[in-house]
């Protein structure tokens, strides 16, 4: 068995304009950062889409702000590469979506990349995936959850010292949000290609590997 060193898991919300939001915690009480839906677009015409509900989740500017460190911006876009940048516009890399989707830094440096999960085939309860660095260690699953009971998948392998999820309850959104269990420590450029990942899958709609593109 895969020893796993930190859950990592965001839960979808919304907030009262009705944008999406995704909030990450390694634990209870142990919240890291949170993204909201558009939050990085200018455009008037882009935010009234989300405040009427035209909008429920897809393309756009993500802006993560985490507890601690930059925040950062998720750029979701139809058939072209996500990119990641400060506020301020500076690069911080991107994520070519594909059978195999690859994150790069901004220097052009592969930093890690998703597949499908081999042994696990996608379901109504969620999507699965394996995060691995370039030299092709795994160094995480991912599930991408679609229902209550996608939250309790992988639970017999999870340490109850580390677990702490619970089921949640029902909304009216394309996914209820990501849950991650890491075997290895991240570095700081990995931990937040993953959040992007999470943020661009969850909140940004886009298919990572084959089984979302079904």
């Amino acid at each position: 068995m895969t020893d796993i060193v930190q859950v990592l898991e965001g839960r979808i919300d919304r907030k009262k304009n009705n944008a999406l939001t995704i909030t990450f915690a390694d634990g209870p009480g142990e919240p890291l950062g949170a993204s909201v839906q558009g939050g990085g677009d200018s455009g008037v015409g882009k935010k009234l889409g989300v405040l009427f509900g035209f909008k429920n989740g897809g393309t756009g500017t993500h802006l993560y702000t985490p507890v601690a460190g930059e925040p950062l911006c998720v750029q979701s876009r139809d058939q072209q590469p996500t990119v990641l940048t400060r506020p301020d516009g500076t690069a911080v890399g991107q994520i070519q979506r594909g059978e195999v989707s690859i994150g790069t830094a901004a220097d052009g440096a592969e930093v890690l990349r998703w597949i499908d999960h081999p042994q696990r085939a996608a379901t109504l309860d969620a999507f699965p995936l394996q995060v691995l660095r370039p030299d092709g260690v795994v160094v995480a699953e991912l599930d991408l959850v679609r229902t209550l009971a996608g939250w309790s998948l992988g639970r017999d392998l999870v340490d109850a010292t580390i677990w702490w999820g619970r089921a949640g309850r029902p909304l009216p959104i394309p996914f209820l949000g990501t849950s991650v269990k890491v075997f290895s420590p991240f570095s700081a450029v990995e931990h937040e290609q993953l959040i992007a990942s999470c943020i661009d899958m969850a909140v940004g709609l886009r298919p990572y590997g084959t089984a979302m593109r079904r």
